[in-house]
């Protein structure tokens, strides 16, 4: 019995986080989170959505949020976002990158409502 239990647990997990990688429940959360000089992160989320976007960092990188279209909003080289900003329909990524030559020790928090 313990074996099904485990597994029902494991099951129910599962379809919680999926449940929060649907459109208007995207969320990101990493907490100390390493960049080296020269590489990028990308996170990929569905509009409509008010997408909060929280990021700090030891030393400066670039943040965009870009889409087919082109780039919706460039905070360029900062050591910290905080904001909120209205994705239109489609498929969207926030960016960011460690154009410096320090590595990056980032906390990033990105949700979806």
């Amino acid at each position: 019995m313990r074996g099904r239990s485990a597994v029902f647990a494991l099951l129910l997990v599962g379809v919680v986080l999926a449940a929060g990688c649907m459109e208007g429940g995207n969320f990101v959360y990493s907490k100390g989170k390493s960049l080296s000089p020269g590489y990028s992160l990308s996170y990929v989320f569905s509009g409509p959505v008010n997408l909060t976007v929280k990021v700090s960092s030891n030393v400066p990188v670039e943040v965009k949020i870009v889409g087919d279209s082109g780039v919706l909003k460039d905070f360029g080289e900062t050591t910290k976002v905080d904001t909120v900003v209205q994705l239109p329909k489609g498929k969207w990524k926030v960016i960011i990158k460690n154009s410096g030559d320090e590595k990056a020790v980032l906390d990033i928090e990105i949700r979806g409502r």
